[in-house]
């Protein structure tokens, strides 16, 4: 009797072994899935709390310059100079027997209109004068998604 269950060893075993090895192989595999999962779940986390903080400093940042930029103003008269140029230039638009040389004079340095940089500075004076760092940022992501809209 030994000799046919050591028969039927010899033809079962390796059968065992292949269904084994298959199982042992699917059980590692799905194994493997789970980590593969459970690392792209973690590498997504980390992206938000990356971004978060990132927009937590923009925020402290925006607030550390609009409050040294009204320390630096207590200081000097020049700001106070070049805002008031600007400022005279641009209510120059609004009246109008100068609206015929606020055109030529934008014409004569070859813009239809007020240039891009003067809306910058107009917006930079807003942003010195009252501590608007977020009222810039959000008027240059306007200004950017209306260039990219046009394209």
């Amino acid at each position: 009797m030994s000799w046919i269950s050591g028969l039927l060893s010899f033809l079962t075993n390796p059968i065992a072994d292949l269904t084994g090895g298959y199982r042992e192989r699917k059980r590692i595999a799905a194994e493997n899935a789970a980590d593969i999962a459970k690392a792209e779940i973690s590498q997504k986390i980390a992206k938000i709390n990356a971004k978060t903080e990132r927009l937590k400093q923009r925020e402290s940042n925006d607030n550390d310059y609009d409050m040294q930029v009204l320390q630096n103003r207590r200081d000097s008269l020049m700001d106070e100079i070049v805002i008031g140029v600007f400022l005279c230039l641009f209510l120059m638009h609004f009246v109008p027997a100068l609206q015929p040389y606020m055109t030529g004079g934008w014409l004569a340095m070859g813009y239809d209109g007020a240039p891009w940089y003067f809306e910058f500075v107009i917006v930079g004076i807003a942003v010195s004068t009252l501590g608007l760092m977020r009222l810039f940022r959000a008027f240059w992501q306007v200004r950017g998604n209306k260039n990219n809209d046009s394209k």
